[in-house]
C-alpha cells in the first residue's frame, strides 16, 4: 500500500480538510468491502476517492486499447510492452488528468466529438452501419468508443494547454542542440518516430488483433422494443432516404444515452409507440431466419442499427432475454481480413496523428522559430549549411524533449497534491 499526501502554501487548511474527507471516503470503501472488492472485482487503487478496479487494468492491457491510448504519459518506455503495474500507473495518471480537466471546466462539446468520430469513419471508408459493426468485430460497442474518444480529446486539450503551449523553444535552443548532437540527428529522429508506434506483446507480435471467434446468443426468448418510421404509400427513393436519415439521428441519440422507450414514444409511428415500442418476449425460433441470425450477434442492452422493410424503417433495442445460450463461432476469414485492413488504416492514422510532423503544436511559437533565420554565431558556416538540411528534425527532437520534461514536472506536481492509495 502506498499513500501520497501533500499540503501546500495558502491552501493548507483546505487541503487538510480534503485529506480528512478523502480518508473518510477510503475508510468507507474499505468498510463496505473488507477484501477491497466491488462485487467480485478487486480494487487496484484509489485516486482522490475515485476507484480503479483490477478489471480496468486488464482491459487497458489489451492490444486494442493500447493502440487507442496515445497520451504522452511517460510511464512505459518506448517499444516495451507494459506490465500490469505500469498499466495501473498509467490509469492513475489518467484519473489525475481527468480530475484536473474537471477542475478547469474542460469539456468536449458533442458537435466536436461527433465531427471527430465522423472524420474517423470517413477516413476508413465505412458507412455508419459498417462503423458500428466494425467496432463490434473488435470487441467494442459504439458508446464505449465514443466515451474513449471523449476522454482522449479532453486530455489532449488539457495536455496541450498545460504542457505543449508552455514549452519555450528558440532558434538558439535548436542550433545548440544540433551542435551537441551533430552527426546523430537522423538516428535520434528515427528512434523518435519508432517510439510513436505502440508496442505489442511478444506472444502476439505476428498475430492480427482481430479475433478469430466471437460470442453469439442463440435460442430462448428476447424482449424487443422498436421504433417504426413508416413510409408513405407508393413511396419514392427520396422518401426512404429521408426516413433513413431520421432513423440515423434517432439511433445516434439512443447510442449516446437517451432512453429508448422515451424515443419510441416521441418518434415511432406504430400502435406500440405509447408503450415505448415494447414488443414483449418472443421466441427467436419463430422469427424469420435473417432477423434470427442478426439478433445472435447482439446481447441484452444492445441497439440494432436501422433496418429497412417494404413500408418502414425500423430500429430495434434488445431490452431483455430469457434462456439464450451463449456460444462461440468462428469469424469468416473474409470478414476478418476486411476488419483487419480497416484496423490497420486506423492504426496508421493514430501513428500519423502522434508523429511530430502532425502533432498539435503551439502555432505562434512554431512560427517564431521558423521566422528566425539569421546567424547567431553558435554554428560555423559549414555547420549552418548542415543544420538547415535537418532543421525540421532538430526542432521536432528538441520540442519532444522539452515536452517530456515539462510533462514529468507537471505530473509530479499533480501527484504531490493528491491522495493516491495503491492496493495491489
Amino acid at each position: 500500500m502506498r499513500t501520497t499526501r501533500a499540503h501546500r502554501g495558502p491552501w493548507y487548511m483546505k487541503r487538510a480538510l480534503f485529506f480528512l474527507l478523502g480518508c473518510f471516503l477510503i475508510f468507507s470503501l474499505t468498510k463496505i468491502s473488507a477484501a477491497t472488492e466491488i462485487g467480485s472485482d478487486r480494487v487496484a487503487a484509489v485516486v482522490n476517492g475515485e476507484v480503479i478496479l483490477e478489471s480496468d487494468v486488464k482491459k487497458h492491457k489489451q492490444p486494442l486499447m493500447r493502440s487507442f491510448l496515445s497520451l504522452p504519459l511517460g510511464v512505459v518506455p518506448p517499444g516495451k510492452w507494459p506490465t500490469e503495474r505500469e498499466i495501473l500507473e498509467e490509469l492513475i495518471i489518467i484519473h489525475l488528468l481527468e480530475q484536473e480537466a474537471k477542475k478547469k471546466g474542460l469539456k468536449i462539446e458533442d458537435r466536436i466529438l461527433d465531427a471527430s468520430l465522423e472524420s474517423i469513419r470517413k477516413r476508413n471508408n465505412l458507412s455508419e452501419d459498417q462503423f458500428v459493426l466494425h467496432l463490434s468485430g473488435i470487441g467494442m460497442s459504439y458508446p464505449e468508443y465514443r466515451k474513449l474518444m471523449r476522454r482522449q480529446l479532453t486530455l489532449n486539450r488539457l495536455i496541450s494547454a498545460e504542457v505543449a503551449q508552455k514549452v519555450p523553444l528558440s532558434e538558439e535552443d535548436a542550433q545548440q542542440f544540433f551542435k551537441n548532437h551533430k552527426g546523430e540527428i537522423d538516428d535520434l529522429h528515427n528512434k523518435l518516430i519508432e517510439s510513436m508506434t505502440p508496442a505489442r506483446p511478444q506472444t502476439e507480435a505476428k498475430q492480427p488483433e482481430i479475433p478469430k471467434t466471437r460470442e453469439i446468443y442463440v435460442g430462448g426468448q428476447v424482449r424487443l422494443r422498436q421504433i417504426t418510421l413508416k413510409l408513405p404509400p407508393g413511396h419514392k427513393r427520396a422518401d426512404m432516404e429521408r426516413a433513413m436519415a431520421q432513423a440515423r439521428e434517432i439511433y445516434k441519440e439512443a447510442m449516446t444515452g437517451a432512453d429508448f422507450a422515451q424515443l419510441a414514444k416521441r418518434y415511432s409511428k406504430d400502435h406500440l409507440a405509447s408503450s415505448g415500442g415494447d414488443l414483449g418476449f418472443m421466441d427467436t425460433k419463430n422469427m424469420v431466419p435473417a432477423l434470427q441470425k442478426m439478433l445472435q450477434r447482439f446481447k441484452d442492452g444492445d441497439l440494432i442499427p436501422p433496418l429497412t422493410s417494404p413500408d418502414a424503417v425500423v430500429i430495434f433495442y434488445i431490452a431483455d432475454s430469457k434462456n439464450r445460450v451463449k456460444k462461440v463461432e468462428n469469424i469468416p476469414e473474409k470478414e476478418r481480413k476486411q476488419l483487419e485492413e480497416q484496423l490497420n488504416k486506423q492504426r496508421e492514422n493514430v501513428k500519423k496523428k502522434n508523429t511530430p510532423d502532425t502533432a498539435e503544436k503551439p502555432d505562434e511559437k512554431e512560427e517564431e522559430v521558423k521566422g528566425n533565420e539569421k546567424s547567431l554565431g553558435i554554428l560555423t558556416p559549414e555547420e549552418e549549411k548542415e543544420y538547415r538540411k535537418v532543421r525540421r528534425k532538430v526542432i521536432e527532437l528538441i520540442r519532444t524533449e522539452k515536452i517530456q520534461a515539462r510533462m514529468k514536472e507537471w505530473l509530479d506536481e499533480l501527484r504531490k497534491n493528491s491522495i493516491i492509495e495503491v492496493k495491489i
